[in-house]
């Protein structure tokens, strides 16, 4: 049995919720709270599997109660609110505590005992720590100005090309501000997101890094020292000289964005200068996309299963045996920076001698 704490203010919505996860047979509702502070005791004393979280509450919103269990308790947590769809930055942030964001109750069966399901099969981590809260996030311009520099910086600039899913916002927030403002790569970043959510994201990371985050728009040039965040709503390629192609999936049911058609695309245009990094997420995508980088002469790195939330994506790169190496999260951002110097020290060497 799944066992599943209910957080909500509404009366009403704490019988709706408790009344649509009690008809699975393979779910027991065992307790429910009313506010932040409640939940928080709840958790502790009743150790549930997965916990359902309102953002909006008296007391103590669902925000704090996810930043204490998460941090005291670590729980798997479904976020389940209407507000989240009103306000993309307390969805990022839900995002970066738990795992998964339900954008409302339109769907309410299956779209809620889905969610409590996959988020039951999670290994918890501490994802947050009681500390003050970040400073509020910038959103990047995002406009099809030419680039600052001169294009023929690009026979010589490395790309890095980042994927993740489930846990992927709690672990890009806190593995992309360590590169620092003069990181010498392009940075894209695919993350399996809700096409309303991606521009917020990036502002979260733009909120937070020295380098420039933007959200990447369709026809623009990449540049080195600059993030770009794959629109969720897209799949990103790239066309030759480093052009920025967005494309809509064919079909709904696409897995969008996708990490191979990025990789793969990253891997024809750039060569040996492409980095594959598959952080923490369910499912296999960015494993084709990583042979590729690795086909071309890339490096790819995955993350270690020990600060993986999941490490479905991470293990099906190493399986392939498309991965240089897997390392924890803390050690990745140096392994970057030492790469990508090495790789423009040679690009420029190259350079000088033809």
């Amino acid at each position: 049995m799944i066992r599943v704490l209910v957080v909500e203010d509404s009366r009403f919505m704490r019988g709706v919720i408790n009344t649509i996860l009690s008809r699975d047979p393979e779910i027991e509702v065992v307790g429910s709270a009313a506010d932040g502070l409640e939940a928080v005791e709840a958790v502790c004393a009743l150790r549930p599997d997965v916990v359902t979280m309102d953002v909006e509450m008296p007391r103590a919103d669902g925000l704090s109660a996810v930043e204490r269990i998460m941090s005291e308790r670590p729980t798997p947590i479904v976020m389940i609110s209407a507000y989240t769809r009103r306000d993309s930055s307390a969805a990022i942030r839900a995002l970066e505590l738990s795992f998964t964001v339900d954008l409302g109750l339109e769907a309410l069966r299956d779209e809620i005992v889905g969610k409590v399901r996959m988020a039951s099969r999670v290994r918890p981590v501490r994802t947050a720590h009681r500390a003050p809260a970040p400073p509020p996030p910038t959103v990047a311009a995002s406009s099809n100005e030419p680039p600052s520099e001169d294009r023929r910086h690009w026979e010589w600039t490395p790309c890095v090309i980042m994927a993740a899913s489930t846990g992927g916002p709690a672990a890009l927030l806190a593995l992309v501000p360590q590169l620092g403002a003069d990181f010498p790569a392009a940075v894209l970043i695919v993350q399996h997101m809700p096409a309303p959510y991606t521009a917020a994201f990036a502002g979260e990371l733009a909120g937070r890094c020295a380098m420039r985050v933007k959200e990447a728009v369709h026809g623009e040039w990449i540049e080195r020292g600059v993030v770009y965040v794959c629109p969720g709503s897209h799949h990103l390629t790239l066309a030759p000289g480093g052009r920025i192609v967005l494309h809509a999936p064919p079909t709904r049911d696409s897995e969008c964005p996708s990490a191979d058609l990025a990789m793969m695309s990253m891997a024809r245009r750039v060569g040996a200068r492409s980095i594959g990094v598959i952080l923490t997420g369910m499912g296999r995508d960015g494993a084709a996309g990583a042979r590729a980088i690795r086909r071309a002469g890339g490096l790819v790195i995955a993350q270690d299963e020990a600060t993986s939330v999941v490490f479905g994506m991470p293990r099906a790169a190493a399986e392939a045996g498309a991965v240089n190496a897997v390392l924890p999260l803390d050690s990745i951002p140096s392994t970057l920076a030492d790469y990508v110097a090495d790789v423009v020290r040679a690009a420029k060497r190259g350079r000088r001698a033809v």
